[in-house]
């Protein structure tokens, strides 16, 4: 553009009244009014302080969907303007990288809440010590750390220490190691809101005893670990705590040691696990001599996966054990549901946003504790936005329900069902549902199926913007289908911003970049029990570039590395090179990581946004 252009720009803009401009600004967000008139001149400034003034917009700020060049130019041009002013901070995202490289250079002397997308959790520990070195009498508010441990991963010996900044609530989202002994929680007394994801349920009791003062608890484990029944013994009570949320695999026994241990007048729980024994049954687990002794506690949202056997056959008898969490009016109905193997009881409305469906009858073998005439019709679903099927997705009626049911719906993770070789009657794209509430989908497989591949539930899915898919099922899928299916698939893939493809081979690439032409976010999760041959370079990358001019963001994962320190050094100079063929070099950003996933890091991870 020529410098007169941008001159009559600038006088246009500048001619327009204050009410029209604060018009525009109400189509921008805060970022992208800053960088673009902060420092055009003084009127606009003062204008922007004006209207930035409501909702906090000028001291909160969420830089969490703000592109690289942008960030920069923010970081550069109005944070050192604002850095006194600022007590709100959200920066990264799980495709916008490289914020954090450019946040260790500045102040923000009265931030109270932060949070951070983290690609390496080493950073935070100068990020935090940091914070603490010039803020010794700042208390915070909220800190709320998002760890990506797909792409990094945990170094259990790497110390994690937070004990010595005075926060109420503390927040980590990705799992993290057994880090809190004695000598990292000691100090920790300010700690009131804690949610955390740890990787044992070993991980859970030292912090429950090193944070006395906790009046919220939120701990989402993935598995059991070692046994605790000893260390229950050692819990001493928190007698501020009054919400307790635990999704895991603790056995209900324990979970009901653990809560009356720690606090008899807990007022919310929520429980979220799986059992071998019908838990309302059992005298040492939820019975009813349990709940007298929580005085206190309004309300029970619970959901107990149970892995079933002949003896669940009748569960009548079964029910009348949990009629009195419903008397005592913490819940208002219990339902029970079996399949082959596995059982559920749950509460109902049901109290957690993610759920899981074993059996393709699901809704008419669901039985009720109550059963009420005038509520039944009562939606008990509308909480759930995260729905696991492990069932075949070929059934109208159960499609339909589900529709339906689950009408905040935004995820379906779902396993394909391997009874493919018998084809259906009808194609799945002919059934007369549209699952609109979805944007997100997970399609899990990896088998070789026959002449007849099981086609994919996106094609049900008009609005999906992300999808997450393996690699050979979706060139089986591309290869198979009929014409008309292939042209409804390629126009859903017209429509998607953000595609996972995991178990990527990289041999099988014909055609297969060219198919997501208009992606933005991309990421490729490399298969890592097959022989990759060692390389100084991908040769992919030309056609991926290619094929996907609007990319935005790209993650290569688990890219075997060669044994040569000089040929991996080699081949991360080959790839950026190539980056800066397609991009100019100021307007991206690249880096690549050790995947401490893998064993003996034999694995790199690559990523690159603009």
């Amino acid at each position: 553009m020529s410098e007169n252009k941008i001159l009559l720009i600038k006088a246009c803009l500048e001619d327009l009244s204050t009410e029209l401009l604060m018009s525009i600004f109400d189509y921008l967000t805060s970022i992208e009014i800053l960088v673009t008139f902060f420092n055009l001149n003084k009127r606009f400034r003062l204008i922007i302080y004006y209207y930035l003034q409501s909702g906090y917009r000028l001291t909160q700020f969420n830089l969490n969907n703000t592109n690289y060049l942008t960030y920069k130019h923010f970081c550069k041009d109005i944070l050192p303007n604002l850095k006194s002013i600022i007590t709100s901070f959200q920066l990264g995202s799980n495709y916008y990288y490289g914020q954090i490289d450019y946040f260790n250079q500045y102040e923000l002397i009265r931030l109270d809440s932060l949070t951070i997308h983290l690609i390496n959790p080493n950073t935070i520990i100068d990020i935090l010590q940091k914070f603490l070195n010039y803020n010794r009498l700042q208390w915070f508010d909220k800190i709320n750390l998002i760890i990506d441990e797909e792409t990094k991963g945990w170094n259990e010996q790497m110390p994690f220490c937070v004990q010595n900044i005075p926060v109420r609530e503390l927040r980590i989202t990705g799992k993290v190691p057994y880090v809190f002994a004695q000598h990292l929680m000691t100090g920790c007394y300010s700690i009131t809101h804690l949610t955390i994801h740890l990787k044992f349920d070993h991980d859970l009791l030292p912090l429950l005893y090193y944070l006395p003062n906790l009046i919220e608890c939120n701990a989402d484990v993935d598995h059991r670990g070692r046994d605790i029944s000893n260390d229950l013994t050692l819990l001493e009570p928190l007698p501020g705590l009054k919400h307790f949320k635990y999704e895991g695999l603790m056995p209900p026994i324990y979970l009901r040691r653990l809560i009356i241990e720690i606090n008899e007048h807990i007022e919310h729980l929520f429980i979220y696990t799986q059992d071998y024994q019908w838990s309302f049954h059992s005298s040492e687990a939820f019975s009813s001599n349990f709940f007298d002794h929580l005085y206190d506690l309004r309300t029970f949202h619970f959901y107990i996966r149970l892995m079933t056997s002949d003896g669940f056959n009748n569960i009548t008898s079964y029910f009348k054990d949990t009629k009195h969490l419903i008397n005592r009016n913490l819940c208002n109905n219990i339902a029970c549901v079996l399949s082959k193997d596995i059982g559920q009881i749950f509460s109902l409305p049901f109290g957690f946003n993610h759920f899981e469906i074993f059996e393709k009858k699901f809704f008419t073998q669901i039985q009720y504790s109550k059963y009420d005439k005038e509520n039944f019709n009562e939606n008990y679903w509308s909480n759930i936005k995260h729905l696991t099927l492990n069932i075949n997705i070929y059934d109208s009626l159960l499609l339909q329900l589900i529709k339906e049911k689950f009408t905040k719906l935004r995820l379906i993770d779902y396993q394909v069902p391997h009874f493919s070789l018998i084809p259906q009657d009808n194609e799945l794209h002919q059934y007369d549902i549209q699952l609109s509430t979805i944007k997100k989908l997970i399609i899990r497989d990896s088998v070789k199926h026959g002449c007849h591949v099981p086609q994919p539930l996106f094609l049900l899915t008009s609005n999906l913007i992300e999808l997450e898919i393996d690699h050979f099922y979706l060139m089986q899928i591309i290869s198979i289908v009929s014409n008309q299916t292939q042209s409804r698939i390629l126009s859903t893939f017209a429509r998607l911003r953000h595609v996972t493809v995991r178990q990527f081979d990289e041999r099988i690439t014909d055609y297969f970049f060219s198919y997501f032409s208009h992606i933005k976010i991309f990421a490729l999760i490399f298969t890592t029990y097959k022989m990759q041959v060692y390389r100084n370079k991908l040769p992919f990358l030309d056609d991926l570039l290619n094929s996907m001019p609007n990319l935005i963001s790209l993650k290569l994962e688990h890219i075997k590395k060669p044994q040569d320190y000089h040929a991996y050094v080699e081949m991360q100079q080959n790839v950026e090179e190539k980056f800066s063929e397609y991009y100019s070099k100021n307007i991206y950003w690249c880096k690549w990581y050790d995947d401490h996933t893998q064993k003996d890091h034999k694995y790199g991870t690559f990523l690159f946004s603009t």
